[in-house]
């Protein structure tokens, strides 16, 4: 029967070999290139998702104008009755998208800028939880990407001049957001 030192030193050991092992799992997996790709896509995808949810709460404050909607969804259905393609439905509602936001008011908007700057901080936060090491590169990969995504929305819909503001979040919160939950 093994006594209580012995058993104690058995432990000892075998908890050196698991933290040699989680160190070697820790290291080997931190440099795998397909880990920061795969943390920029969670990354865009928690973006997407927190975007949304904020954006709900803006037109829970700010509904749309009832008559703007209801012209939308009339054009649709004169459109889907003619045969037209997802392409032409597609146009129609980028040009009501457009009415509303010529009518929306502007703390609507200034909500829209806000939930943008949450979603890229939590975005960026994510891609820090995950990588831990190189997060300011890959911080500024997701908030270039963003960036991008954020000028084609702002090609495909017309918004007011002022809201170009919303450029300047994407990169320093994503970087922010990523830099500092990688030191936590």
């Amino acid at each position: 029967m093994p006594t209580m030192r012995h058993s104690a030193r058995w432990n000892f050991i075998r908890e050196i070999r698991f933290r040699k092992l989680f160190r070697y799992l820790r290291f080997t997996l931190s440099y795998h290139p397909m880990k920061k790709f795969l943390a920029v896509i969670a990354g865009l995808i928690v973006f997407g998702v927190s975007v949304m949810l904020f954006e709900q709460l803006s037109h829970m404050l700010f509904p749309p104008p009832a008559e703007l909607v209801e012209a939308m969804q009339k054009d649709i259905a004169e459109a889907q009755a003619n045969g037209a393609g997802m392409m032409e439905i597609m146009k129609i509602s980028q040009r009501h998208a457009g009415g509303m936001m010529a009518k929306a008011p502007v703390m609507s908007l200034v909500l829209v800028i806000l939930a943008h700057a949450l979603g890229a901080l939590f975005g960026g936060a994510l891609v820090g939880r995950i990588l831990r090491e190189d997060t300011m590169n890959v911080g500024l990969t997701l908030g270039a990407i963003l960036t991008i995504l954020g000028l084609v929305n702002m090609i495909m819909i017309p918004h007011p001049d002022w809201f170009y503001l919303d450029f300047i979040v994407y990169i320093p919160c994503s970087m922010f957001g990523a830099n500092y939950t990688s030191k936590l």
